[in-house]
């Protein structure tokens, strides 16, 4: 399983409902998004899973030089801090805090709400209720918050829609702050300036609610372009109905009839379960590789492309993948693979190259510790950590400025496929 930066572990609210928080925002709060745990963390298992943690790293990390971290130190300096930790908030900060001191965009500490919320939202069972903003976001490089779904029936559903964005939170600009914690944590209203598209910003009064993640839409978004071109967005792999709500929403577009190319569009996609990625590239491809994990053994994991599994309907049609900088870990593979494949072209900026293979490490006290433990190697055999995918067509741009039926980088796409039929 692969997934994305840090940031998507650290904050549950991203995983849930937004995709915004850098590693330690959520946790650092004096409130959470989520309901207090069952039972009380006894803190004589502190050093236990302190130990476990420390030795799963030592013993697994992808690089053994950790990074150039000396982790015999990391663990002098951690252990007594652990033993003198008197609550839970500050024992598991310091287990944050010292897995974030591998600065690899991946791996991460869950503490046990946060943990089980990530594992109701793959899981889609609606076990973990969310107290705040009831839209999912995603954090843009200008810093400002991209809507990219609102939960039905919901009270953001009155004041907010998808693409637009989060600019202000109670009056302070976002590249000035980092806010996006007040928009989570307890019931209230939080002034936020919105900036839709096309449109002049305006703040407005938006009450935090309570709500079962089971609510929050699939992470797949259709639609039937002018020419009779689809466009599909997948924002992230986390769920694991996602290769399944790709092909029914593939579907839904051929039921209006035949497509002249097809957009896929992984700009916003933080990735997730490698599994899902393979079955959406099963829809496009046709079997084949879909590249290889090596561990810091040398021992390897092949991925390979199911056959008799894509749409027939779609064999032939033009695929553009539009990708850039938010398109991370099984995103940015699903990229090179098409790429490689010969599948698709790829339109937009390069690729930040975050693929590192993470493997779970399930603590006695209900936390879980997800650790990077192998590179990705795609079908060419290059190694992609660090380097990307470049696109065919580079267009820079700041899309997530542009109303869909304006974004250059989708034009350019569309242009592409004008001139592939």
């Amino acid at each position: 399983m692969t997934h994305a930066r840090i940031k998507m572990f650290l904050s549950l609210v991203l995983v849930l409902a937004c995709s915004i928080a850098p590693a330690g925002i959520a946790l650092a709060q004096s409130s959470s998004p989520f309901a207090d745990p069952p039972q009380p963390f006894k803190l004589d298992r502190a050093r236990q899973v302190f130990m476990r943690t420390w030795q799963f790293i030592h013993d697994h990390y992808a690089d053994p030089s950790f990074n150039g971290l000396d982790w015999e130190a990391i663990r002098a300096e951690y252990e007594p801090k652990v033993r003198a930790a008197q609550t839970p908030s500050e024992f598991y900060n310091l287990m944050v805090e010292m897995v974030s001191r591998l600065n690899d965009g991946h791996s991460t500490f869950l503490p046990p709400q946060q943990a089980g919320a990530l594992q109701s939202y793959r899981l889609g069972s609606g076990a973990a209720s969310v107290t705040g903003l009831a839209a999912s976001l995603r954090r843009m490089p200008d810093h400002s918050l991209l809507v990219l779904q609102v939960i039905p029936n919901s009270k953001a559903e009155a004041v907010l829609k998808p693409g637009d964005r989060i600019v202000a939170i109670e009056g302070i600009r976002l590249d000035r702050e980092d806010r996006a914690h007040l928009l989570y944590g307890r019931a209230g209203i939080v002034r936020v300036t919105v900036q839709p598209p096309n449109g002049a910003p305006r703040e407005v009064p938006i009450e935090r609610e309570t709500y079962s993640t089971s609510l929050i839409p699939p992470p797949v978004v259709a639609h039937r372009l002018p020419g009779d071109i689809g466009y599909l967005a997948i924002y992230d792999f986390l769920s694991f109905t996602t290769g399944m709500r790709a092909r029914e929403a593939l579907l839904r577009l051929l039921r209006d009839g035949r497509l002249n190319g097809l957009i896929v569009d992984m700009r916003a996609n933080d990735g997730g379960i490698i599994g899902q990625m393979v079955d959406v590239l099963a829809l496009l491809v046709d079997g084949g590789s879909a590249g290889s994990y090596v561990s810091r053994s040398g021992e390897v994991d092949t991925y390979a492309i199911p056959r008799g599994r894509t749409i027939r309907a779609l064999d032939g049609v033009p695929v553009v993948v539009l990708a850039g900088s938010g398109t991370n870990s099984s995103g940015d593979i699903f990229v090179a693979v098409m790429q490689a494949s010969g599948r698709a072209r790829v339109v937009g900026m390069p690729t930040p190259g975050n693929v590192e293979m993470l493997q779970a490490l399930r603590l006695p006290d209900g936390s879980v510790l997800w650790a990077a433990v192998k590179h990705y190697r795609d079908p060419n055999g290059r190694f992609l950590e660090g380097r990307g995918v470049q696109p065919d067509r580079l267009v820079n741009v700041e899309w997530w400025r542009y109303a869909l039926e304006d974004d250059p980088q989708v034009k350019a796409a569309t242009a592409l496929i004008a001139l592939g039929r």
